[in-house]
């Protein structure tokens, strides 16, 4: 049988994916894509988290 590789584009999309497949009862499999920016981006913002030196904004401002 035929494999179909997709690329959601946002966690939106990824989620009716995968409600269709498990509604149709079709088997997948979930694989981690190498995407660096994202992962720069996320490893920024949880260091940012730990830095106590950088003060927090409060929200709406």
């Amino acid at each position: 049988m035929e494999s179909i590789i997709v690329h959601p584009k946002n966690p939106m999309e990824m989620s009716a994916l995968k409600s269709v497949l498990k509604d149709m009862n079709i088997r997948y499999e979930r694989t981690q894509t190498k995407n660096t920016f994202h992962t720069e981006k996320v490893a920024k913002k949880i260091f940012d988290k730990k830095n106590p030196e950088k003060p927090s904004k409060p929200k709406g401002q």
